[in-house]
């Protein structure tokens, strides 16, 4: 009877340990998610004090959001410790498209509640006024479709099956776009919008002008 206590009680440490060891890892990795993997995620929540406690050694903050269903890893700053967490630089374009998707969030979500939804068209007319007119719209178009796809690498969207170029915006971009961020980015979106304008009226006297201005937003 106590060799057979002896192996379940193993047995619940391994368990255990498998749970806390396959949580870490996913989450040096990126953003785990309770949509993408179930078992993970119990196991996350099982161990989430021993990875708050572990990760806090290292100056890593576990962000762990039950309701949405998501956690990362968040750096400390000021640590002089080496960044295990990567920062990625954001060019316009792409910072354009999660702002705008930010506020579908809101809107949709204060309206309605439930999944929002957003396609390529209607990201296409959101995102057109902040960019000088394109005498290609298909290329714009592919451009934006490009600015969705890292959106989605990045765990801000998930690409629909149906109907066609539709994606679902998920919760976890509240925590990368906060209201700070929309602050900040507001008074940039205003100056290329009225620079987008003020180029539009331009166009036809300078042929190509878009491809140039496009590679100078991209820059910033």
């Amino acid at each position: 009877m106590a060799e057979e206590q002896v192996r379940t009680e193993s047995a619940g440490r391994g368990k255990q340990e498998q749970q806390f060891a396959r949580a870490a890892i996913a989450l040096l990795k990126g953003v785990v998610s309770r949509r993408r993997d179930e078992e993970l995620w119990q196991g996350l929540l099982a161990q989430q004090a021993a990875l708050h406690d572990y990760f806090a050694r290292i100056s890593l903050q576990l962000v762990l959001n039950v309701a949405d269903e998501y956690a990362y890893l968040r750096q400390e700053e000021g640590t002089g410790l080496p960044r295990l967490v990567p920062r990625n630089q954001l060019g316009y374009g792409l910072s354009l498209l999660l702002v705008e998707l930010r506020k579908t969030l809101g809107e949709l979500t204060a309206l309605e509640g439930g999944a929002t939804i957003v396609t390529l068209a209607e990201m296409v007319g959101r995102l057109k006024p902040f960019f000088p007119v394109a005498g290609d719209e298909l290329k714009f178009q592919q451009q934006v479709e490009r600015y969705l796809h890292q959106a989605e690498e990045m765990g801000f969207l998930r690409q629909l099956p149906e109907p066609a170029d539709s994606y679902e915006v998920r919760p976890l971009i509240r925590s990368f776009v906060d209201d700070q961020w929309l602050s900040d980015f507001e008074e940039r979106l205003q100056e290329y919008q009225a620079y987008g304008k003020a180029q539009a009226a331009e166009v036809e006297q300078e042929p190509g002008l878009f491809a140039v201005e496009e590679e100078q937003h991209e820059s910033l």
